[in-house]
């Protein structure tokens, strides 16, 4: 039997706006449930909240009794494993193909052989119909082969727990009712516990077991198909049979007013009262239950018996929502400027600390880390070259009009080599890196984030921060480090150049001050700036990349803000660590 799944009291707001309240709902072990409810009702979001993704303000989810609202991460991780789901648009990961996404959860989280891992990928495959297509990119395939390739990818792991957005969408009529029928196979031979948010009627009447629907920030009724969809409800009624007339309107400002006209006791002959009333109160929804789809081996699920029995016993009560309670709305209190910069603080402090600790754990994403590196550099030491000549030029003619003037010309190139390897090479190297390799970092995360890849990570029981993050910011360390030794060669190089052909420097004296009054200490400090650098422009671009708004403006405005940022916090760091420098190692000869 699948999984349990009980919510007591959830409660979810968005700022000041209130999404839904008082949430309680237990799915039956083993059997299919559908949410339903009008566009803007937060299905989504209440599905995302059984996953531990979203939290609520408010509440308990219990899975298999631990609670995922009040559990650490690893806790989480560990109870989505349980999990399949199936998102919207599939979710795949874009850089691997069909076979590599099936394949991602077993490799994750078994120690199958690539034999085993073979079969049970071609095997869920054929279960949906993609068998021929498992060598091709996700952006080679239809949505609808998309949405398939996801549902075999959360069956590879025969989760106790199934839920499934929006099956439908995307899917021709056909398509659809083949996929419905494919949920009853897999329900049949994995008896998990299902959960499918739909706005497809059709599909409402014939899959499920149980039947749920969201309505004006509530539950407003949950129970067996059997007597949701015969229920004379007017909301109930008039969404199972899509009429435009009736509570629910075209928004939800439309549905307060609208709905109104059915709080309290039904009265047709009172003020306002329309003949939409009496269309709706009073009236089933339908005359005939519709047949419930069954296996096409002609077996019982053993779902559905268990389901028959329920409803026989009376153990399966129909819950309606107290219509007391419908206007009483939640106030959501919102930060201020201040409290939302604080908390943004403490997000990327806490986040910081994540990656910190995530290169000590194991497994080790060395391939992923690797091929980063050489990502960050390769679009990174070209513009670090072209940056740094300039730079080291501008350094040594500056200082070397300074120190002519106040006579002590001998000492350019050690003031010289010194602002290059302890200042320009550290913050240049790190600047380039944040625009180039970091943007493209942050846009990389944003994109995954917007296509629900970070969300399907997260629900096998990946961490993003362990697979994602550590490496990019390994990377970029790394990248820091190598290139700021180059920015550093190259400036001192075009600071000597421009010293001597330009200013009529001499050649021995511009190296051997450098060497007579700098120390070890001078070296070690710049890669030290580039190590902290390097840490930090990895960290801003992938928080910000997994905090990314949806849709393609939230990609580039993620961009922006990672850019902006690393460099704000690069100079104020800077500045911090050259005056704790300059204060506790003493100038040679001091």
């Amino acid at each position: 039997m699948g999984g349990s799944v009980e919510v007591q009291g959830l409660t979810k707001s968005y700022g000041r706006q209130n999404i839904w309240r008082d949430v309680s709902v237990t799915l039956p072990q083993g059997e299919i449930t559908a949410l339903l409810g009008p566009s803007g009702t937060g299905k989504s979001v209440f599905l995302k909240s059984l996953m531990g993704i979203v939290e609520p303000e408010q509440g308990t989810i219990l899975i298999d009794g631990i609670d995922m609202v009040t559990a650490k991460e690893s806790q989480r991780l560990e109870l989505r494993k349980k999990f399949g789901v199936l998102f919207q648009d599939g979710a795949l990961f874009g850089s691997m193909n069909v076979y590599d996404n099936v394949a991602f959860p077993l490799r994750e989280h078994t120690r199958k052989t690539e034999a085993e891992i073979r079969q049970i990928v071609l095997d869920r495959l054929d279960m949906v119909g993609l068998l021929g297509t498992e060598h091709k990119l996700p952006g080679e395939i239809s949505g609808g082969m998309k949405k398939r390739a996801g549902l075999a990818r959360s069956l590879v792991t025969d989760p106790e727990i199934i839920l499934i957005d929006e099956p439908d969408s995307g899917l021709d009529p056909v398509r659809t009712s083949n996929l419905a029928q494919l949920l009853v196979e897999v329900s049949l031979t994995t008896d998990a516990t299902m959960l499918v948010v739909t706005h497809n009627i059709e599909l409402a009447r014939t899959l499920p077991d149980n039947l749920g629907m969201l309505y004006r920030r509530e539950l407003v009724m949950f129970g067996p198909r059997e007597e949701f969809l015969l229920t004379d409800h007017p909301v109930v009624s008039q969404f199972m049979s899509g009429d435009p007339e009736g509570p629910i309107g075209m928004s939800e400002e439309t549905d307060h007013r609208s709905a109104d006209l059915f709080d309290g006791p039904l009265d047709y002959d009172a003020p306002g009262a329309t003949a939409i009333m009496s269309r709706h109160a009073g009236a089933r929804a339908i005359e005939v239950l519709p047949r419930q789809l069954e296996p096409k081996s002609g077996s019982v699920r053993p779902a559905a018996r268990r389901h028959r029995e329920r409803v026989a016993s009376g153990q399966a009560p129909l819950y309606v929502a107290d219509d007391d309670e419908k206007d009483r709305v939640p106030t959501a209190r919102g930060r201020g400027p201040v409290g939302r910069a604080l908390a943004s603080t403490g997000d990327v402090f806490a986040f910081a600390l994540d990656a910190g600790r995530g290169t000590l754990r194991r497994p080790f994403a060395a391939r992923e880390a690797l091929e980063q590196f050489w990502f960050v550099v390769s679009v990174s030491w070209v513009p670090a070259i072209l940056v740094a000549i300039p730079f080291g030029a501008v350094i040594a003619l500056q200082l070397g009009t300074l120190t002519v003037q106040v006579g002590a010309q001998s000492f350019t190139g050690a003031a010289s080599v010194l602002a290059v390897i302890q200042q320009a090479a550290p913050i240049v190297t790190s600047l380039v890196i944040a625009g180039a390799g970091g943007a493209a970092i942050c846009a990389d995360l944003g994109s995954r984030r917007i296509r629900d890849e970070i969300d399907a990570m997260r629900v096998m029981g990946v961490s993003p921060v362990q697979r994602l993050v550590v490496p990019r910011v390994i990377a970029c360390i790394g990248a820091a480090v190598l290139l700021n030794g180059l920015v550093s060669v190259v400036g001192v190089l075009g600071g000597y150049f421009f010293n001597v052909i330009v200013q009529g420097g001499t050649p021995g004296a511009y190296l051997a001050s450098f060497t007579a009054l700098a120390q070890i200490q001078d070296l070690y400090v710049g890669e030290i700036k580039a190590v902290l650098f390097g840490f930090i422009a990895g960290v801003i671009a992938c928080h910000r990349g997994l905090n990314t708004p949806p849709g393609p403006k939230g990609v580039g405005d993620s961009v922006n803000q990672s850019v902006v940022i690393t460099f704000l916090l690069l100079f104020f760091v800077n500045f911090v660590v050259t005056t704790l420098y300059l204060q506790l190692v003493p100038g040679k000869g001091a």
